[in-house]
């Protein structure tokens, strides 16, 4: 079990259907009142991808690329960088506030309906350290921002394995540490066999068509990726 700091390919995610998921049970009794458990504190997201159609490529490529992806990553067997095109970006995102000492701050995300706020923890930002399937670097996502002034890249370091931040100076107390960024999600497949077929009305007069059904991505939770 290992997890590969590269994402999947974004030409396959672009489409893909889902987002976070929570478990929680209901008991309802005869009255028709229920009783709620809720067995999880934070969401963890889940995706549906759509494998019939390609992006803007040739199918047989469109497969191929899948195939590769799939047999690198062994299946279930090993965590990976997704990209969720719906929610993948923080801007102005309070991540701390200076006491004159602490240099270490978690990258998250707020979510807010009212006074009510929702926290997510941001352990795979997209830094320059990460790269797509291909091996090309991604370009750095992170700015760090201290009582509204945004810090050069040599003022702080961002771990991208864990979203943790360290600046070189400690802010003053009372100072607003923000930041902007974009990050991945840690997902692994949900299953350890591609289904596939081809197409009946292309197996003559060339190379067949194969079309697949759909392939479900699961987050994982850290440090077990």
């Amino acid at each position: 079990m290992a997890f590969f700091e590269l994402e999947f390919p974004t030409a396959i995610s672009f489409r893909a259907m889902g987002g976070p998921t929570f478990s929680t049970e209901v008991k309802e009794g005869y009255s028709g009142q229920e009783q709620r458990n809720q067995n999880w504190r934070n969401c963890l997201g889940k995706w549906t991808i759509s494998l019939i159609t390609p992006f803007g490529q040739d199918r047989q490529q469109y497969v191929y690329l899948l195939d590769s992806f799939f047999l690198v990553i062994r299946g279930r067997g090993d965590a990976f960088r997704f990209k969720d095109h719906k929610d993948f970006r923080a801007r102005g995102v309070q991540i701390g506030m200076g006491d004159g000492a602490t240099t270490v701050f978690q990258l998250q995300k707020t979510y807010q309906v009212g006074s009510q706020i929702y926290f997510r923890k941001v352990t795979k930002p997209i830094t320059s350290a990460v790269t797509d399937w291909k091996g090309n670097p991604l370009a750095d996502s992170v700015t760090i921002y201290v009582a509204g002034l945004p810090l050069e890249s040599s003022q702080f370091a961002v771990d991208a394995t864990t979203g943790l931040v360290t600046l070189t100076d400690a802010p003053a107390d009372r100072a607003l540490v923000t930041a902007d960024f974009d990050f991945h999600h840690p997902v692994r497949f949900d299953v350890d066999d591609m289904q596939r077929q081809i197409e009946e009305s292309d197996v003559r007069g060339g190379n067949p068509i194969i079309s697949l059904n759909s392939v479900t991505l699961v987050e994982v939770r850290p440090p077990r990726y």
